[in-house]
């Protein structure tokens, strides 16, 4: 099922880029999230082509109940953010994978990270949400659809609380 997300971060592009290879940015993200633990691991510099995975264990009572019965009361989603070096503008281009731990639903997708106005920056995300369950799948996916929506949108309030200061 197609995803399509815009993002309106309070910082630069290379900020933000700094912002996802910061390893702190993992605990501002679980505490928004009202997840239990949060972990990231960056490989590159953010100045060029870097990767950063994050693994987010949340609680699943926010999660739509035709997909608990397959995690049960928490879940371990698995991030991957891979993005190439600044165009002479500043944008970046990237990938982004989620991987639901012990549970057939993951998302593949492409990042998009342009400037807006002086100090803040769009990312657009453009993915597909993928739920391997006979008979199940789509239904699985129309239900995950706006839970995802949600959770990205998180990622808002998550750069806001960073740019403020909560992280570092």
């Amino acid at each position: 099922m197609h995803l399509s997300e815009t993002l309106h971060l309070p910082l630069g592009v290379a900020d933000v880029a700094s912002m996802y290879a910061d390893p702190a940015y993992a605990d501002v993200r679980a505490r928004v999230l009202h997840a239990h633990e949060a972990t990231a691991t960056v490989q590159g510099d953010p100045a060029d082509a870097f990767t950063v995975t994050t693994s987010i264990e949340m609680p699943t009572d926010g999660i739509p109940d035709l997909m608990r019965r397959f995690v049960g009361t928490t879940v371990t989603i698995r991030e991957t953010q891979t993005w190439q070096a600044p165009a002479a503008d500043g944008s970046r281009r990237g990938s982004i994978a989620f991987e639901v731990a012990g549970a057939p639903a993951s998302m593949t997708g492409d990042v998009a990270l342009t400037p807006e106005g002086e100090a803040g920056a769009e990312m657009r995300i453009d993915g597909e949400l993928v739920a391997k369950v006979p008979l199940l799948g789509r239904k699985i996916e129309q239900a995950a659809l706006p839970y995802v929506s949600r959770v990205l949108a998180l990622e808002e309030r998550s750069a806001a609380d960073y740019a403020a200061g909560s992280a570092r």
